[in-house]
């Protein structure tokens, strides 16, 4: 929970200040670059959250990986910020909520969409006009393989989730039968 409130507050204003310089996706491509950068680098990353280490010592890190990664003087302004706060270690939940933040500007839908085998990129196509048709907004999908749903599809947008799976249809027809409704 706190993760999530930090991460908002973090990437509402980093977002405010993308928009003042007309630059959302830019900021959010830089900051996604160093988080990634960091997501590989653990012993980084562990260095930067632990409270053994000085401030000092994590501000020359973070210098070295703002010139190392050649980031652009707002993220790095931002990267001080964190570390400076020490919230560095939120960096991948500032990611995600920045991200969410650019999807409303820009008028998209994120949605998982879990089916029992791969998709072909005709089907994958044809699906995700689908769900923006239902969502209204331009959709993009994260396909998971999940061949627990037997077949059919399963799909979350936000809260909303539809369920169009074997699994779930058969649960629906054994709760019928146990209920009694089904001749």
């Amino acid at each position: 929970m706190i993760r999530t409130i930090v991460a908002q507050k973090y990437a509402r204003g980093l977002f405010a200040a993308a928009k003042d310089e007309g630059r959302v996706k830019e900021y959010g491509e830089e900051l996604r670059r160093v988080a990634e950068f960091l997501k590989g680098q653990e012993e980084i990353l562990e260095a930067l959250e632990s409270p053994i280490y000085p401030p000092d010592l994590k501000m020359e890190v973070v210098e070295e990986i703002i010139k190392g990664l050649k980031v652009e003087e707002a993220i790095a302004k931002f990267l001080r910020l964190l570390v400076e706060k020490r919230r560095i270690q939120f960096i991948a939940d500032i990611v995600d909520a920045y991200q969410a933040l650019l999807d409303e500007e820009l008028g998209i839908a994120r949605v998982e969409v879990r089916v029992p085998d791969s998709l072909d990129s005709e089907l994958e196509k044809a699906l995700a006009e689908a769900l923006a048709k239902r969502v209204g907004r331009e959709v993009v999908l994260k396909v998971v393989e999940d061949p627990s749903i037997i077949g059919g599809v399963w799909a979350k947008v936000g809260d909303l989730v539809l369920d169009g799976s074997i699994r779930a249809q058969l649960e629906k027809f054994k709760e019928s039968i146990i209920r009694g409704e089904v001749s």
